[in-house]
């Protein structure tokens, strides 16, 4: 019985995450990805484009968290995009944008998608919580909670 496609860009997904992120695999990335690939990052506005993009940014994460490690905790697909909810873990044990390591952990949830088109992926849209990373490693202060307006807290 042959796959659907969304089941196959799915698959697609999955391994690159299980291969590439999880295990730091780059040669799985080979021939994966289009070659005018893009990547969306709300903190990044000026990505260059092209597969090595991608291993760039993974380079980076997995350098500052050798154990970096993504659960996919939700996948759903339609046509050419794949969306998924994922939880990261990681120890801080390398530098990560000029912050030395810091040997703390670090949990953060998010999101992605993913455009495949003829079997490569050809762009992905990131949504993940880089402040609450940068808070768990004690780079920035956590933000006090206050109460709702008129409230009194006791």
């Amino acid at each position: 019985m042959e796959r659907s496609a969304a089941e196959a860009n799915k698959a697609l997904v999955r391994e690159i995450i299980d291969e590439c992120l999880n295990k730091g695999n780059f040669e799985a990335a080979t021939g994966r990805f289009a070659g005018d690939y893009t990547i969306h990052l709300p903190s990044q506005t000026h990505m260059p484009s092209g597969p090595g993009v991608f291993q760039h940014m993974i380079t980076m994460w997995r350098t500052a968290f050798p154990d970096w490690h993504m659960r996919v905790e939700e996948m759903v697909a339609e046509g050419e995009f794949v969306a998924n909810r994922f939880t990261t873990t990681g120890t801080h044990d390398g530098m990560l944008m000029g912050i030395p390591p810091t040997g703390k952990q670090m949990v953060v949830r998010g999101q992605e998608m993913h455009r495949v088109v003829d079997g490569q992926v050809a762009a992905t849209w990131v949504c993940d919580d880089l402040p609450s990373i940068l808070v768990q490693l004690a780079v920035l202060p956590r933000p006090p909670i206050a109460p709702p307006q008129g409230e009194v807290v006791s």
